[in-house]
């Protein structure tokens, strides 16, 4: 009975024992960063965990140029670094986090003006030390960049006129609306709800042409006629399916009213300046990719896989639900190769101009998922139960490459380099070798890949990769300031110099305050066969969208569209790269659209009014290098309807009139104003995406 009791009163002893005395060890520094940051101060902050016992915390920083040449040297990194307090300061005794911060600001520790520094946090007790990793924190220019830059300034690309509607963002027309800018710049195609610049035919939605002259910016309605009701909620909205690199030549597709109510085949035209090329038809005709210049296009059918070229129609599988094995990717620059996946097992074949289609090796069996292909189709690459697999025409053979494979990101033009998402992290393939980009099996965002559907860009040698990550990778702190949560980041990777940077984190070192983004190819209207190029040809230039304020001059806490450039390109001077507003960061904010391969073209959607002559709505503007363009003297006055602002399109895009009800009086409508009222409808009705393509 004794013992019994003697045990009852130990148990209880142990419950009862404080829990500091068991959780007693060194401390521990969950977390640290950096806020307020201006021109010659910075407020340093962690967390610190005592560990249970006596605790005293402090910072040491220094500049970056310091901080390097300790590396060189092989040196302490911190070696000759301020110590703040400089006596160390007392964080308690506790075992959980305590929120603890210094303010560097003069006279007693001034930061310089348009400088970087590291710093860490270090913390012990009488059970051992803690240290944190070096943070960044570079202070605010004195002079900061006034405009935009690399001497760029804003062009009104949309008229001024356009009827009292505004032009569609990425995604917001029903079946179409493509957006894409001219390879070399100075032209632009995106549509709009409303008809205007001169229409031959009203449709739901139009689709528009603006070219740069002489003389400024000048519009094109090429939206063709169209018999009534051609175009209505189904199958689709907007014809156009793809454009040529110069937007000269474009594939859409043909309204009637038969395809519309699928009594016919659906059949596509080739659109050139104006005049429209009828191309073959067959049943269930469906657009699938086309390569580089719209010389040859891919068709899905009822009877299988149809190739266009020349003028005839191919059949080059006769399997029914046979499709491109990727929406873009898998078709050659010169569509002499093609490759195409087949229902029953999602097998991978090979299509080549005057050879015939063939099996490609260790596809077959189901599982096989292609990634991407080489420009000239000659190499292929493609995943099967975790296995990256090389596929050489050439050869006819499939080589395994990696393993633990989730998906690939990126491959160059000559596929050389792949850049593909493993379990330990994002990996590079290069010519045999292997090296890791950035450690984490979510190092990649998962809409980073496949490369048809992804936000990853890829520079024209491939040795530049960007990419989102909303892992905190790099030593990058993505932990929102407001929300605690992570954000997403735009990093990129060169290759050549094996070096990886996040080019929309604030370049202050503060945590981000909103995600940010790279336009991704689902939200371009319908268009499955292009990308914008948010990433220039050289890799030297990247556009993004960010909610985070990453200038002094943007306040509007709305995203916003950037540019990232490295150093010496353009009118960046500062090592590795310089960060600039592009669109106006002080009223609605912007998205970025595209822009020409060199990247001095940057075109975006903004309902600011960037110049004086732009009166409001929502329009395209082009932030040109070396542009500028004298403005009208007299702005158009302002008549009826476009003063007033735009109606927002309904809840329910069903006609009210098709609601069961008692009956309405007998309408007494005028011939015009039911003609008005129908037109009203007509341009804000919802997307849909159903039909062909």
């Amino acid at each position: 009975m004794r013992s019994g009791r003697l045990t009852v009163l130990l148990l209880t002893a142990v419950l009862l024992w404080p829990a500091s005395a068991t959780a007693a060890g060194p401390p521990t520094i969950p977390t640290a960063w950096v806020t307020a940051v201006t021109t010659s101060s910075a407020v340093l902050r962690a967390e610190v965990n005592p560990g249970g016992l006596s605790t005293r915390y402090r910072f040491e920083y220094l500049t970056l140029a310091a901080y390097e040449a300790n590396v060189a040297a092989s040196r302490d990194p911190f070696a000759g670094a301020s110590s703040v307090p400089p006596a160390g300061s007392a964080a308690g005794a506790g075992t959980v986090p305590v929120a603890v911060s210094f303010t560097l600001v003069a006279p007693a520790n001034p930061l310089a003006p348009g400088t970087a520094y590291r710093y860490r946090v270090l913390a012990s007790n009488e059970a051992g030390t803690a240290a944190t990793a070096a943070h960044q924190l570079r202070t605010q220019s004195a002079t900061p960049l006034r405009g935009l830059p690399d001497g760029r300034a804003w062009e009104l690309v949309s008229p001024v006129d356009k009827g009292g509607g505004a032009i569609a963002g990425p995604g917001v027309l029903f079946g179409g609306g493509e957006i894409q800018a001219a390879v070399g710049g100075g032209a632009l195609t995106y549509g709009s709800a409303t008809a205007f610049a001169e229409p031959v035919a009203a449709p739901p939605a139009s689709q528009y042409v603006s070219r740069r002259g002489a003389g400024g910016w000048a519009t094109a309605n090429v939206s063709p006629p169209l018999e009534s009701g051609g175009y209505g909620d189904h199958p689709d909205g907007v014809p156009f399916r793809f454009f040529s690199p110069d937007l000269e030549r474009a594939l859409m597709l043909n309204g009637s009213r038969c395809a519309a109510q699928g009594t016919c085949p659906p059949s596509y035209s080739v659109w050139s300046a104006g005049s429209l090329q009828p191309l073959p038809t067959a049943p269930g005709l469906s657009f699938e990719g086309a390569d580089a210049d719209l010389g040859v296009a891919f068709f899905a059918a009822e009877a299988g896989l149809y190739r266009w070229s020349g003028g005839a129609l191919e059949q080059i599988s006769p399997v029914p639900g046979a499709t491109l094995a990727a929406p873009l990717g898998a078709v050659s620059n010169d569509g002499s190769r093609a490759y195409l996946t087949l229902p029953a097992d999602r097998s991978i074949h090979l299509y080549e101009a005057g050879a015939g289609t063939r099996l490609v090796p260790e596809s077959a069996g189901g599982g096989a998922a292609f990634q991407a292909a080489s420009a000239d189709g000659a190499l292929a690459y493609f995943t099967r139960a975790g296995t990256l697999y090389r596929y050489s025409a050439v050869a006819g053979a499939s080589t395994p490459i990696a393993a633990g494979v989730v998906g690939v990101l990126a491959v160059s033009a000559d596929g050389a380099y792949v850049y593909y998402q493993g379990g330990a992290g994002l990996e590079l393939w290069h010519e045999g070798a292997v090296r890791q980009v950035a450690a984490g099996a979510d190092a990649a965002l998962a809409g980073d890949y496949p490369p048809a559907t992804a936000s990853a860009r890829l520079s024209a040698d491939g040795e530049v990769l960007a990419f989102l990550s909303a892992a905190p990778i790099a030593g990058y702190d993505n932990t929102d300031a407001n929300t605690g949560l992570p954000d997403t980041e735009a990093y990129l990777y060169d290759a050549g110099t094996d070096t990886l940077l996040c080019a929309s984190c604030n370049p202050t070192g503060e945590r981000p305050a909103g995600s940010s983004s790279i336009p991704g190819a689902l939200v371009n209207g319908t268009t499955i066969a292009y990308r914008s190029r948010a990433l220039s040809a050289s890799g030297r230039r990247l556009f993004f969208d960010s909610a985070d304020a990453l200038v002094v001059g943007d306040t509007n806490a709305l995203p916003d569209v950037y540019e990232w450039e490295a150093l010496g390109e353009g009118s960046c001077a500062e090592a590795p790269g310089c960060v600039s507003l592009i669109s106006g960061g002080r009223g609605e904010g912007g998205s970025f659209l595209d822009a020409s391969a060199d990247g001095a073209d940057a075109f975006l959607l903004t309902g600011d009014s960037l110049l004086a002559s732009d009166p409001g709505s929502i329009d395209v503007y082009d932030a040109r290098v070396g542009g500028g363009l004298p403005e009208p003297q007299t702005p158009i006055p302002c008549i009826a309807d476009a003063c007033q602002p735009l109606p927002s399109p309904p809840e329910d895009p069903a006609s009210a009139t098709s609601v069961a009800g008692p009956g309405n009086p007998a309408p007494r409508y005028a011939k015009e104003a039911r003609h008005h009222r129908k037109h009203h409808r007509h341009k804000h009705k919802t997307r849909h995406r159903g039909g062909p393509r």
